[in-house]
């Protein structure tokens, strides 16, 4: 544990040395593989928590819309490869909330126009549309239809109990979110320190200086540490910069370009 505690302070010291004195990078070359990729996970940690909490917001923000617009759905069957509603009486209705719209249009009272516009909502991320011949169901834009001649065991039980998952089983989305989300980051980190490996090779060899690839990525890593803490507490507080993985890119290959040149 003690040993652990030094490498861990020595890390540290060798970031904060580093972002001081440009110079001090030439360390993180020595720097094992399994802290060299500890520091990477927790990086990249970081960054995915502003995305995993904006994200698990919005999920319960549609698990509770998913609820409400189960509850308007009316009761229903199809024969014929026609819908038919309990009520007959009933008209076409489009009911909507911030994430979540329900349109039954069986009797095209609406226009399609009318229903795109209801669903030109950016917050919009579920769109049940019962027309006159089809189910359509949009997730995020993309469509997909159902004719109701290949719907006949479909009844309004069958979308009530698809919504209320939805509402039901928020810890597994939210674990399967927050897995994204650090596969993201991990995948945007990565990639950075990739393009600020590679510029700083081209600067080292019209320096003539020969690093290998490896030790070059474990000095971008060091060098790319304050930017990327900087940019995720600003994501923290909603603010996203619009080009933060560039300049996070630029930032690390100043430092080592003042590293090697020194």
């Amino acid at each position: 544990m003690k040993q652990k505690a030094v490498i861990t302070i020595s890390i540290i010291s060798l970031v904060k040395d580093s972002f001081m004195d440009p110079k001090q990078l030439l360390g993180a070359r020595t720097l094992k593989k399994s802290f060299a990729f500890l520091v990477f996970f927790l990086l990249s940690l970081t960054v995915s928590i502003p995305l995993f909490l904006d994200g698990y917001a919005t999920l319960q923000k549609f698990s509770a819309d998913a609820g409400l617009i189960a509850d308007k759905i009316p009761s229903f069957t199809i024969s014929d490869s026609t819908l038919q509603l309990e009520n007959t009486t009933a008209k076409g209705f489009i009911y909507k909330t911030d994430t979540v719209l329900l349109a039954f249009d069986s009797q095209e009272v609406y226009t399609r126009r009318e229903i795109e516009k209801e669903m030109s909502s950016p917050d919009l991320i579920l769109s049940l549309v019962f027309s006159k011949d089809a189910f359509t169901l949009y997730a995020q834009d993309v469509p997909f239809r159902l004719p109701y001649e290949q719907a006949t065991d479909i009844t309004d039980q069958s979308f009530q109990k698809l919504l209320r998952n939805f509402s039901r089983d928020q810890l597994f989305s939210g674990v399967i979110m927050l897995l994204f989300s650090l596969f993201i980051s991990s995948f945007s980190l990565l990639l950075t320190l990739l393009i600020i490996a590679l510029f700083a090779n081209v600067l080292a060899g019209f320096m003539r200086k020969k690093i290998p690839f490896g030790e070059m990525l474990k000095m971008a890593l060091i060098a790319s540490v304050v930017p990327v803490l900087f940019f995720s507490l600003l994501n923290g507080f909603d603010i996203y910069p619009m080009v933060q993985d560039e300049a996070t890119a630029l930032i690390g290959v100043y430092y080592l370009y003042k590293a090697l040149k020194d």
